[in-house]
């Protein structure tokens, strides 16, 4: 073999190995905002609180009040026709921002940006969104 082949296999496995492992570590932190968007979806409201961190929980002590402020502020995330997630990034070792295309109740496209804390237990929870508009070409 010759030594510029040896380096690029050298190369692409290196590559492999890592974007196998950073799709593998986007997981965790995911898996609680699908879980969320799906709970808002079906109405079960108990649910989609249990992935809110405890800053949200100190601001929206009930549950009452946690869904009004869902209802009245983020409508796009209460209905979401669909949804899918973009890239993440690492803010510290226990924050991560997840953006998250959304198409909400009435076809228009958002962008939300996701913070998640990483408890002490291990888990993510939701720490804050934010939405903004994009344009929708025929959506």
């Amino acid at each position: 073999m010759k030594p510029y082949a040896l380096g690029l296999f050298a190369l692409s496995f290196v590559l492999s190995s890592t974007i196998g492992a950073l799709s593998q570590d986007t997981a965790p932190w995911q898996g609680p905002i699908d879980d969320q968007l799906q709970s808002f979806q079906s109405d079960n409201g108990a649910r989609a609180y249990s992935h809110a961190a405890p800053n949200i929980r100190r601001m929206f002590p009930t549950l009452e009040r946690f869904m009004s402020m869902v209802e009245g502020g983020y409508p796009q995330v209460r209905k979401p026709k669909s949804w899918t997630m973009g890239p993440a990034t690492p803010l510290s070792d226990d924050l991560i921002a997840q953006e998250v295309i959304i198409v909400g109740p009435t076809g228009k496209v958002w962008k939300a940006l996701y913070t998640l804390q990483q408890q002490a237990d291990g888990n993510w929870q939701i720490s804050g969104v934010s939405l903004q508009g994009l344009k929708s070409f025929g959506v």
